[in-house]
């Protein structure tokens, strides 16, 4: 989570439907039919026997984003490949009831997923802003901001996959450098999805 600033999707062309909102608080775009039909996901559900393992290596190189300035929370190391970064979205934006949109909180060119209205039935606490649960950083970063249950929260930072935010304290999720890391990553998603549409708190074993 970011200092608000005004939106400028500037994306690819072939994601300009998917993304394209002028008031994404209130009027959050439906991504195309026909894109959201060529995506397939095995499931929608969090997987209850996933164990969350240690993340490898050190930590990110991170910005700080001290108040009062118009820095961003971002990671700046150990960036996620682009086909891992497109993989990850490709999957959260088939997800029912999400729609893409521009962050209505974020840096300009970040990915949001946002529920429907409808189906926002999880706690105020499981959205960052309006009915945006999640969004995902520009290509150069790769990381994501997204919301947890508070033990699923500390259980992700212990493990080394993500940190708080320096000031607001939402979770940001590194991005995955590899297969093996998408899986960790999108069961980890799953969850602030899940927790986000129906507040449900799955949480993880750790090992």
């Amino acid at each position: 989570m970011d200092f608000p600033r005004p939106v400028f999707p500037g994306l690819a062309a072939v994601l300009w439907a998917a993304l394209s909102c002028t008031s994404p608080a209130n009027d959050v775009s439906r991504a195309e039919p026909a894109v959201l039909a060529s995506r397939v996901l095995a499931t929608t559900v969090p997987e209850p026997s996933f164990r969350l393992p240690v993340r490898q290596g050190p930590r990110p190189e991170t910005t700080d984003a001290p108040p009062g300035t118009p820095l961003a929370h971002r990671q700046l190391s150990q960036t996620a490949p682009a086909d891992m970064q497109e993989r990850l979205f490709t999957r959260a934006a088939a997800l029912p009831d999400v729609r893409v949109a521009p962050s209505g909180i974020s840096v300009p060119g970040a990915r949001a997923f946002w529920l429907r209205p409808e189906a926002a039935r999880g706690p105020r606490a499981a959205f960052q802003v309006g009915t945006e649960f999640a969004h995902i950083h520009p290509a150069e970063d790769g990381s994501l901001h997204l919301t947890f249950p508070p033990e699923l929260a500390r259980r992700v930072f212990q493990q080394g996959w993500g940190m708080p935010h320096p000031r607001s304290g939402t979770p940001m999720l590194f991005g995955p450098r590899d297969p093996a890391e998408l899986e960790v990553v999108w069961q980890l998603l799953l969850r602030s999805y899940a927790w986000a549409h129906d507040g449900q708190d799955v949480g993880v074993t750790v090992e």
